[in-house]
């Protein structure tokens, strides 16, 4: 080898020494023409393969085009949420986000310093991204502009400022826990924005945002273009108005009662539409990167509990129904306590006798159990579950929406049967609650609940719409009037649970509940923590609107649910139907009825007399 390199290294640059100046020898002259061929050669395969395999021939293209240009991906502009009415509850606006050319950003210590402090970073993440090797890396998104602003008037070399899509929600924490909120990267995060989030997002843009030679963004009109399609546009079945009473009036109840927590679910029982849904306490979703996911849960449609006495009118309403009882039966109630094998059930207010009627004005726990008991376990379990109560009937699609759960009656031991007779030994929703005294109200029909009324398209059509849809005929009217009929005595009968749920100028009627809270972790129940209820409707004989309010651990001296929850409903439901324009049915207070004249007294002379 050693010898061949030296015979071409002679060959090309050497001389023999029997070789006269000026001599041309041709064996020289055939080994430059080979090696230029060769050369010719080489270049002319790669030409080729680039023609031919054009895959190369692009990275090539994009290490180029990385130089000077860097593909940035804008987030879709989400479509717009909507209330019945078309007031906007979440719409999408345009936020300035700060990024960087990492390769150029070399700001001094003192600038460094300035853009950690308006921007309310640690200069030590500003740093890290000097070391990036990539040509663009995120600072801070969806700032306020003054804060934007701020920064870029600093004139940093490599901070380019560009508009994102971003969510707002323009009545604050208003149903904050229904719409829910969103990411830095504008999809659903929570709520409505989650469950829908395929509908609401957009058709996103990449732009290309070009760089200079020094690697700086070159920011034209094209880095902060729309997107080509938003999303599309969803309306509600909530009331904005109605759903600002109830967080109203429930943010006044839970405070009063010093309780934990509470909501509130307001429904119009003909349709099943959802028109308020009331947390508290809640948040502001436009602060969303705060916000714990405790603080953002929806209660109204995540906690099962244990119903208490707000369950005794599906039962007795069913025994009516199978004519296994009447409103005007006498029922022994063992003076407020029955034993049970080795158990006993008491009744807050002992009675010896009560008719069905006042056993469920009263809220007697022992006559409802035999009311029961002689409509049997199956009649018992087939009422609860008919009501739609441990079913799924009621459900939305909400995320980690729960649904109610019971036992089969074969399982129950006569002690289980006497506590499902009134409320407790198994868990419901407040959506199945509203649900259910829905039918109650409105004849005896179990409506499906919606909260969605269409989905409209970025370009107007329709996508798609809810229909009033009914489950299935629980009870007859007949059953239906009487039992409206009784829960309206549960309010104004002076033995009522219910008295402080009577609303001014509208009548009313519902039922209290008072239950003992399950003690997470441990057998049996907490002491002294209790979930006090009301679920209602009014006007009694044309309801417009059924409301449940949930009381979660009341702390004052007062927890039973008529205490409690029943004022909460009461001017709920006044102020609500006020507002819908609904004729009052009682007579106004205010309003002194005239006395009428006394008659006259005649006088006949002095024989006459005063009559």
């Amino acid at each position: 080898m050693s010898r061949l390199l030296k015979k071409i290294h002679l060959l090309i640059f050497g001389r023999s020494a029997r070789t006269q100046a000026g001599e041309f020898r041709s064996d020289r002259a055939h080994l430059i023409q080979w090696i230029l061929l060769c050369l010719f050669g080489l270049i002319a395969v790669r030409a080729v393969i680039l023609h031919i395999f054009p895959s190369q021939g692009d990275s090539l293209q994009h290490l180029a085009d990385n130089q000077y240009q860097q593909e940035v991906t804008l987030a879709p502009s989400r479509g717009n949420i909507f209330d019945h009415r078309g007031e906007p509850l979440a719409i999408s606006v345009k936020r300035p986000s700060l990024a960087v050319n990492p390769r150029v950003f070399h700001p001094s210590a003192g600038e460094l310093s300035q853009l950690a402090r308006i921007l309310k970073i640690s200069p030590q993440k500003l740093r890290r991204l000097t070391t990036k090797k990539s040509y663009f890396a995120w600072v801070a998104r969806q700032l306020d502009q003054r804060i934007a602003d701020a920064a870029m008037n600093l004139g940093l070399v490599g901070l380019v400022e560009i508009n994102e899509p971003a969510r707002y929600y323009p009545s604050g924490s208003a149903a904050a826990q229904i719409l829910g909120f969103t990411g830095l990267d504008n999809s659903g995060l929570s709520g409505l924005e989650r469950q829908f989030d395929r509908d609401l997002r957009g058709k996103g843009v990449k732009v290309m945002a070009s760089k200079d030679a020094r690697g700086n963004f070159i920011v034209n009109e094209a880095v902060g273009a729309a997107p080509e399609r938003t999303g599309n546009s969803i309306l509600l079945t909530i009331d904005s108005v109605i759903q600002e009473i109830a967080e109203e009036e429930l943010a006044i109840g839970v405070k009063n009662s010093a309780a934990l927590r509470g909501f509130a679910i307001v429904s119009d029982p003909h349709t099943g539409r959802i028109l308020a849904v009331a947390n508290y306490p809640s948040f502001d979703p436009n602060n969303s990167r705060h916000v714990k996911m405790i603080q953002a849960r929806n209660n109204a449609f995540l906690d099962t509990f244990e119903p208490g006495s707000v369950i005794k009118p599906f039962i007795i309403a069913q025994a009516i129904e199978n004519k296994s009882t009447h409103p005007d039966e006498e029922h022994n109630c063992e003076s407020g306590s029955l034993k049970i094998g080795n158990h006993t059930i008491h009744d807050t207010h002992g009675a010896d006798k009560l008719t069905t009627a006042e056993t469920l004005i009263r809220s007697s726990n022992i006559c409802t159990y035999k009311i029961a008991n002689e409509m049997g376990r199956e009649s018992t379990y087939n009422a609860l579950t008919g009501f739609g109560f441990a079913g799924k009937n009621s459900l939305l699609g909400f995320p980690g929406e729960s649904s109610g759960y019971i036992t089969d009656f074969h399982k129950w031991a006569q002690v289980r049967f006497a506590n499902v007779s009134f409320g407790h030994g198994f868990a419901v929703t407040g959506l199945e609650l509203v649900q259910g005294m829905g039918a109650l109200a409105n004849g005896g029909h179990l409506m499906k609940p919606a909260l969605v009324e269409r989905i409209i398209s970025s370009d107007g059509l329709l996508v798609n719409s809810a229909t009033t849809k009914v489950v299935r005929d629980v009870v007859s009217p007949a059953t239906a009037r009487t039992m409206r009929g009784l829960l309206q005595r549960v309010v104004t009968d002076a033995h009522g649970t219910g008295k402080k749920a009577k609303a001014v100028s509208y009548s009313t009627a519902g039922k209290t509940g008072t239950a003992q809270k399950v003690e997470p972790g441990v057998k049996g129940y907490a002491k002294g923590k209790y979930i006090s209820s009301f679920v209602g409707f009014s006007p009694v004989e044309d309801p417009h609107l059924v409301v449940y309010v949930m009381i979660d651990e009341p702390g004052g001296k007062l927890y039973y649910g008529g205490e409690v929850a029943g004022p909460i409903f009461a001017h709920i439901v006044e102020r609500s139907l006020r507002y819908l324009n609904v004729a009052p049915d009682l007579p106004d207070p205010a309003v002194k009825t005239p006395t009428p004249p006394l008659a006259k007294t005649e006088h006949h002379g002095s024989n006459s007399k005063k009559m």
